[in-house]
């Protein structure tokens, strides 16, 4: 049995308002369908004018709303493993009731950096929406200058996101070593230990727990989005 990490007000925050983002998001290109031509223009030559269609589907118009989803679905799930934390019943019941703990805390922290990631490129997208829509309207190439301005803002904020969390991570508790619980060196290991986050065998940062099997999980839902994130956006470009 497994429960959650508290998450803060913030992450609880940004979670109820990417949801209303990708509602309206999905109302607002609903709205604007009929309007919309039956051919969308998806290809361009150099001087802006089409020289490529498609017909308009509703799968087609939502594209933006399906990137939101898988956004907040695939971040929203690490959140969940970040915060996740597995316990006995009766017998935790005075770990229900102790105070925030180090590694909890590092939890919630991260979880909140997750989720401020999804809401800042969920709204991006929701910008991305509208150009897209301007762009099939008018029949000319470019989605505008306040799309690249707000791409640029949403790495800045990404870049700021990072530190924030990295600040406030702080600096773990010394903990026991003992050499069972660690494996080639620098993989710590221990089923028995509840927390995903522990400090390093140096002490100096924090790790993950590989005992617990929503580590390695994590680590492989990271590993898939980087590989086949980047692949399928080069389809999408190079179609």
């Amino acid at each position: 049995m497994s429960r959650l990490v508290r998450p803060t007000r913030l992450t609880k925050l940004a979670v109820c308002a990417g949801a209303v983002v990708i509602v309206w998001t999905a109302a607002f290109l609903l709205i604007r369908y009929d309007a919309l031509p039956w051919l969308l223009p998806v290809h361009f030559k150099r001087n802006g004018d089409p020289n490529g269609w498609q017909y308009k589907t509703y799968a087609r118009v939502l594209l933006p709303v399906f990137v939101q989803l898988a956004l907040g679905g695939t971040l929203g799930g690490v959140s969940a493993l970040l915060l996740s934390r597995p316990h006995g019943g009766d017998n935790d019941r005075a770990d229900l009731e102790e105070e925030e703990t180090p590694d909890k805390k590092a939890a919630a922290v991260a979880a909140e950096a997750v989720v401020f990631l999804a809401f800042i490129w969920v709204s991006f997208q929701a910008y991305g929406a509208w150009a897209l829509s301007q762009m099939w309207m008018r029949e000319r190439a470019g989605l505008g200058v306040g799309y690249t301005m707000l791409e640029l803002t949403g790495i800045v904020l990404t870049i700021l996101i990072a530190v924030r969390a990295q600040l406030g991570l702080g600096r773990p508790l010394p903990k026991p070593f003992n050499s069972e619980h660690w494996r080639l060196g620098h993989l710590y290991n221990n089923p028995a230990d509840p927390a995903l986050f522990v400090p390093t065998r140096k002490g100096d940062r924090w790790t993950l727990n590989f005992g617990r099997p929503v580590a390695a999980a994590l680590m492989g839902l990271i590993l898939v989005v980087g590989i086949v994130g980047p692949a399928v956006i080069l389809t999408l470009l190079l179609r």
